[in-house]
């Protein structure tokens, strides 16, 4: 049995005084586009480790996982992408750092209001929205990584689950 070719991406929020981080790609496909940092997990790599690794590489930003905000599922081959992909958008809280870019990759990065971003060319739509549903919900709305329990700890595995208001 074939389970065909398939991606996980992930990408991260990051809010600061109620700014958001973007960066602006640099290298096709959408060079010029501003964006979330993000990029794809490797295959042996926790998806939340592959957040907070791509959002340090592409931005310069610390940054630990709050929790899951959203999820995109395409499906490959025609209007989906050449592959079908699993795409996580994740919160995360700045621990240090200031927005760098190396130049190449990524043309630029900073935090940018939602006025702000309504007047930059460019912004890409999902990150808008991510941004958005961010702003809505607070953390007690996401999925968050489990820490205790049956199942944590298992080789392998990283589970995010609803978490009690009360917390």
């Amino acid at each position: 049995m074939h389970y065909g070719d398939f991606s996980i991406g992930c990408a991260g929020v990051v809010m600061r005084d109620g700014k958001a981080l973007l960066v602006q790609r640099g290298w096709q496909p959408f060079a010029g586009m501003w964006q979330l940092p993000g990029g794809y997990a490797e295959h042996d790599e926790p998806l939340a480790l592959a957040v907070e690794r791509e959002v340090l590489e592409e931005a310069g930003i610390e940054a630990r996982v709050r929790d899951v905000i959203a999820f995109r599922h395409s499906i490959g081959g025609g209007v989906g992408g050449p592959s079908t992909n699993m795409y996580v958008v994740f919160r995360l809280e700045q621990v240090g750092g200031e927005p760098r870019f190396d130049g190449d990759e990524i043309k630029d990065a900073g935090f940018f209001s939602l006025e702000e971003m309504s007047a930059m060319e460019g912004v890409q739509g999902l990150s808008r929205w991510a941004i958005e549903k961010a702003l809505e919900h607070d953390v007690l709305h996401g999925l968050r990584p489990e820490t205790d329990g049956p199942m944590v700890g298992r080789p392998g595995w990283q589970l995010f689950g609803l978490q009690s208001v009360s917390e």
